[in-house]
């Protein structure tokens, strides 16, 4: 795991403290508050917030009004036009190459990566922590994925996750090379990730250098103590789906070499599929994460990436979003 990375998030809950990422300051002026909400283009259509950005226009105006106090003066761009390029590079790995698109105009290369990482950030305290959570939403939530996966697995026990690994490809780290090889010539960033049934991102851990194996992600992330408290609880409703390189623990239903059940092994790819199709929208909302080209960052910045994808694939779920082909 990368020893300096910018500060982790407590993913095992979702209560909104607001001094956890709050971004700027609580008095703002008058004048300050009407420029910037003067700023933003209220005549587009959601449609094209879509098109341009793969999120909606109410996400878009949420983390406006969420960052844009403080990011008011830093820089030429306007807010609008920060939170317009960090997006557009999200949604598709590139913004400063494409013109045009939609009647979206990119942002200048030196311009863009000058305010990057910091509009990358503010966003991602915003995010992060209101919306990547293990804590259930509601009483029915953990009822609701037994069902789910009852339906696909028979009578397993409580499951309510699946757990997976995958990589993220990066730039070429210029530090410690070896850690983050992945496979022919490549660089990657291994995340674990648990989804729900319903396909939102419940905990993710991007920290990992693509070098570490699956069967090291779980072990290493902390994770485990969550559910290792929930079983001491008597909690039967928290199991997870995983494969067979994970640990072998009371709450980790893995596939079974050898099964008197010859049914079962195939039951639980069927359900474990769950998480991979979620991958799959992720990484296809989000095109950053396909690498291609791969994020040309730091390992730790290349984290923040992640993070905010997550969060917003969850917001867009949240929504009712179509998908991203």
């Amino acid at each position: 795991m990368l020893p300096a990375l910018m500060v982790r998030f407590n993913l095992f809950e979702s209560d909104d403290d607001s001094d956890a990422y709050n971004t700027g300051s609580e008095a703002e002026s008058e004048e300050s508050e009407h420029i910037y909400r003067e700023s933003f283009p209220y005549l587009l259509e959601d449609e094209w917030f879509l098109k341009c950005f793969h999120v909606s226009r109410d996400i878009f105006k949420s983390l406006y009004d969420g960052i844009a106090p403080t990011l008011l003066s830093q820089y030429e761009a306007t807010v609008y036009d920060r939170i317009a390029a960090t997006l557009r590079y999200l949604a598709t790995g590139t913004c400063t190459s494409d013109r045009g698109v939609g009647g979206y105009k990119a942002m200048p290369r030196a311009e863009f990566q000058a305010m990057f990482p910091q509009t990358l950030n503010a966003i991602r305290q915003l995010i992060c922590n209101q919306h990547i959570s293990l804590k259930p939403q509601n009483r029915d939530e953990q009822w609701e994925a037994m069902s789910y996966f009852r339906r696909i697995l028979g009578p397993t026990p409580g499951v309510a996750f699946c757990a997976v690994g995958t990589h993220i490809p990066i730039a070429e780290p210029s530090e410690q090379k070896h850690l983050f090889y992945y496979k022919y010539g490549t660089y990657s960033l291994n995340a674990l990730m648990i989804f729900d049934h319903r396909k939102r991102i419940r905990y993710v851990n991007a920290s990992f250098c693509g070098a570490m194996h699956d069967s090291h992600l779980w072990n290493s992330s902390g994770v485990d103590s969550h559910f290792a408290q929930q079983h001491a609880k008597g909690n039967e409703k928290c199991n997870l789906l995983a494969n067979s390189m994970f640990p072998s623990q009371p709450w980790i239903i893995k596939p079974k070499p050898g099964s008197v059940d010859p049914t079962f092994n195939a039951r639980h790819e069927r359900a474990l599929a769950t998480a991979d199709t979620a991958v799959h929208l992720l990484k296809n909302r989000f095109k950053c994460l396909l690498g291609k080209p791969p994020i040309p960052y730091t390992p730790p910045e290349c984290v923040a990436v992640i993070d905010v994808c997550c969060a917003l694939h969850n917001m867009c779920l949240d929504e009712n979003l179509p998908d991203i082909k």
